[in-house]
């Protein structure tokens, strides 16, 4: 069988720790091995965030000893992405995010050990300001850019509990697709199955006609439906194009703050993108937001909804009205981080209240419009859009997208749920 090696990478060793041995249970322990990069750092080096502090070679060596018995092998750890090996079939990079304040005092903590072996070494003032000045940017240089390199970002706010069985799963999946062998082997194990409960050649022939005809549909499903996304986006940016230059010129008047804001949002299988809309409150809505906590409008903890809002300015309660902030998503559309229709993406701070069956949500491409939206928007609760939104994802289809895109034009112009 082809290895699969799951990095897993932060700032706290602890943080990274605690998901490699909640996945290790998950996944089972004769199919996982723990390889930590700590348990390979040189003693005499000075940043343990640089490749030079850890015996590259050791490391390796010992994630291929993991390899050689089992089908999967977690590297954890400050440098997990350094580690490049040709036996690897398949590479699955996670970063957990460090809450702020837990990354403030690991910082602290590798500062002063920093500090303790330049006082060992003996060096001068001015060899220790150089070597001092130069953690922030072996910070800069090696960790930070692993976070856009991960397939998965888990936002500090989860726990390994609440987000560890999903994980497992989305492993699971993404092993057995990008596994060749594994792939034939279940293929085996289907005919195997086909003779055994197919009674004739005859019956053995449909069942295998009906297997192909299943995916060639699933497959050209998603094939119209991208093609669908792309055509339809560059119409309407091409349509829309005088409505987008006015709104612009619209907020900028207002009050001479930014055009658009931007918002960091889940997508599909967890991973985040930035998320675009036109600015309809004022500069500062973030931090206000704590002191309107109180009088949330929304059932339940997850979402944060008032239909008087305060800090919604003029303009924005305009174009909040008929959905003419979310016209920058079709961007998103355009690079793949969305589709016209599917699930809203949540917010990091969203998702880490989700419960497994929330989950689901992230299953696929989060999309403009949905069943939900077309269906109430934000008079509906959240238990109902998540209901709502799988309903979407099992039963989806081209026809099921295009009556839900027709639907979203009354829904827009009524501005029925819309603040």
């Amino acid at each position: 069988m082809n290895h699969c090696l799951i990095q897993i990478t932060s700032l706290s060793q602890e943080d990274a720790s605690n998901y490699a041995q909640g996945l290790q249970q998950q996944l089972s322990a004769d199919q996982v091995r723990l390889v930590s990069t700590e348990e390979f750092r040189q003693e005499d080096a000075l940043y343990a965030l640089s490749p030079q502090s850890y015996d590259v070679q050791k490391l390796s060596l010992a994630v291929t000893e993991g390899l050689s018995v089992r089908p999967f092998c977690i590297v954890y750890g400050k440098t997990a992405l350094l580690i490049q090996l040709p036996e690897v079939s398949h590479r699955i990079a996670m970063f957990i995010e460090t809450d702020p304040l837990k990354a403030a005092v690991v910082e602290v903590e590798e500062h002063l050990a920093m500090l303790q072996r330049m006082e060992e070494q003996q060096l001068d003032q001015q060899e220790a300001e150089e070597l001092s000045g130069q953690y922030q940017q072996h910070l800069q240089q090696y960790l930070y850019p692993q976070r856009d390199q991960a397939d998965l970002v888990i936002h500090y706010s989860e726990t390994p509990k609440d987000s560890v069985p999903g994980l497992s799963r989305y492993i699971k999946r993404m092993v057995e697709q990008a596994q060749g062998a594994e792939e034939r082997s279940r293929e085996a194990q289907i005919d195997e199955l086909l003779d055994r409960f197919s009674h004739s050649k005859r019956a053995r022939r449909s069942m295998q006609y009906k297997r192909v005809l299943w995916k060639t549909v699933v497959k050209s499903t998603l094939f119209i439906k991208r093609t669908i996304d792309i055509a339809a986006t560059l119409v309407a940016l091409l349509l829309l194009s005088p409505l987008i230059l006015v709104v612009s010129l619209l907020i900028k008047l207002t009050d001479g703050g930014n055009v658009f804001y931007f918002q960091t949002r889940v997508g599909k299988q967890g991973r985040e993108f930035q998320f675009p809309k036109f600015r309809s409150m004022v500069a500062d809505a973030d931090k206000l937001k704590d002191q309107l906590l109180s009088q949330n409008e929304s059932d339940g903890k997850v979402l944060f909804k008032m239909k008087h809002d305060p800090r919604v300015t003029k303009i924005g309660r305009f174009i909040r009205r008929f959905s003419i902030d979310e016209l920058p998503q079709l961007w998103c559309v355009l690079k793949g981080d969305m589709s016209l229709v599917g699930p809203r993406p949540p917010l990091p701070r969203e998702v880490a209240l989700y419960t497994q069956e929330d989950r689901r949500r992230l299953e696929v491409t989060p999309g403009l419009t949905g069943i939900w939206q077309v269906s109430g928007r934000s008079d509906i609760g959240f238990e109902d859009q998540v209901k709502l939104d799988v309903l979407y994802i099992e039963s989806h289809s081209v026809w099921l997208d295009i009556q839900l895109l027709f639907k979203t034009v009354p829904a827009v112009l009524t501005g029925r749920g819309a603040y």
